[in-house]
């Protein structure tokens, strides 16, 4: 009788829960369901807030650090990752016991790589935001501190059994000028098309947000923070009225810079072309807002560290069919062009703005196929079965030390 041989196990480490990993990557449940029948998954996070999606879980074994995370609260984002840290040492203890063939951490925060090192295993580090460049990049001398902290962390990856996993070139072309070996880069597509967004009719909150049927209405969503150049836009905006009277801006999001947004679109006399919704966590409400739009707005600052970032905001908002009109940034240029399936813009360029959104303003039929065509390229680009092919790849190379 042949004897069965025992599946690889694989512990995907995340500091969010995996009720909010299928919120920005939207095809993650489908990257499960391939990988589920050959690997032993599991998925060791923090707990959620808003309780257990048992339908989600189903062919992944999920273990929980004894705290719940609510994302919609920056103070407790906050508490919860420093209490993530405080954990670690014991994280890594049950991380252990599991005896994983392969770890996949989900997050390069500072250090937390590094640390898994311990457990002497293959670790795979999903390339995302740079937090130190992030958190201390808003200062001459704070930036330097944090390019000290990543360079110096990049240095031990080529020591260790790490893979940097990254989603486009300009994001290996981010890691590679911190000097990692190009050997430990390998490519993976981001799982974020799935079925929560899509054209709907949504006249109805439309008009509970307060809009004309006349208004020409913008909308941009999730989490404020400095790092997506929304006070710029408002500097904009402010503009831009002056010449449209009929346009207004909605702010889906709230979270971590929300109060001094608020009082920038009150000191900027904008109260009544912009509204700000806060935090919205309901989906399907989410995908209601995004549908009572003209257009939709993905904005990023003109940084290195946000060269290389793919915003979820772009695939919520493309799947919608929406024109969208997006921050010309290298990884953005890699999924769209200009006129064809999306409207870029140049960064820190007003006019160059101004342009793509009088574009879609002054042509809407054109607009429209505009944004049917984004749609269809979202179902390409960001294709789960895509992701868990080159997973599967990965997890069959990879080897403990």
């Amino acid at each position: 009788m042949e004897k069965k041989l025992k599946k690889r196990k694989v512990v995907f480490f995340s500091r969010y829960p995996l009720e909010f990993e299928v919120i920005p990557c939207q095809g993650f449940r489908k990257v499960i369901d391939e990988l589920a029948p050959k690997y032993n998954l599991v998925y060791y996070t923090m707990g959620w807030s808003r309780g257990k999606n048992e339908k989600l879980r189903e062919g992944i074994h999920v273990k929980e650090l004894p705290i719940k995370i609510d994302i919609s609260s920056s103070v407790d984002k906050w508490i919860k990752t420093i209490l993530y840290y405080i954990l670690l040492p014991f994280s890594i203890l049950k991380i252990k016991n599991e005896n994983p063939d392969v770890i996949i951490c989900k997050e390069n925060m500072p250090f937390v790589p590094l640390c898994l090192s311990i457990l002497k295993k293959p670790i795979l580090v999903e390339i995302g935001d740079w937090w130190p460049s992030m958190i201390l990049g808003s200062t001459k001398f704070g930036k330097k501190i944090a390019t000290f902290i990543e360079n110096f962390e990049i240095k031990l990856w080529n020591k260790g059994n790490y893979t940097a996993l990254v989603h486009n070139y300009a994001e290996e072309k981010v890691i590679l000028n911190k000097r990692l070996s190009n050997k430990k880069v390998e490519m993976v597509a981001l799982p974020m098309f799935g079925d929560e967004y899509f054209s709907t009719p949504a006249k109805k909150e439309r008009a509970e947000l307060g809009f004309l049927e006349k208004d020409f209405v913008v909308a941009t969503h999730g989490v404020i923070h400095r790092s997506k150049g929304y006070d710029q836009v408002l500097f904009w905006w402010k503009n831009l009225v002056k010449e449209h009277l009929n346009w207004k801006l909605l702010f889906i999001g709230g979270t971590m810079g929300e109060s001094w947004f608020r009082k920038m679109i009150e000191d900027l006399g904008l109260k009544d072309k912009v509204i700000i919704t806060g935090w919205v966590s309901d989906q399907s409400k989410l995908n209601k807002y995004l549908n009572c739009a003209n257009c939709l707005l993905v904005t990023r600052r003109n940084t290195q560290d946000n060269s290389g970032t793919t915003p979820s905001g772009l695939t919520h908002s493309l799947m919608t069919g929406k024109p969208t009109v997006v921050t010309g940034m290298p990884s953005i240029k890699e999924i769209l062009q200009d006129r064809k399936n999306g409207y870029l813009f140049k960064p820190d360029n007003y006019n160059s703005f101004k342009d793509a959104l009088e574009k879609v303003y002054s042509n809407p039929k054109q607009a429209k196929k505009v944004g049917l065509a984004g749609l269809k390229r979202v179902k390409e680009y960001f294709n789960p079965r895509k992701t868990a092919e080159q997973y599967d790849s990965l997890f069959s190379l990879a080897k403990s030390i």
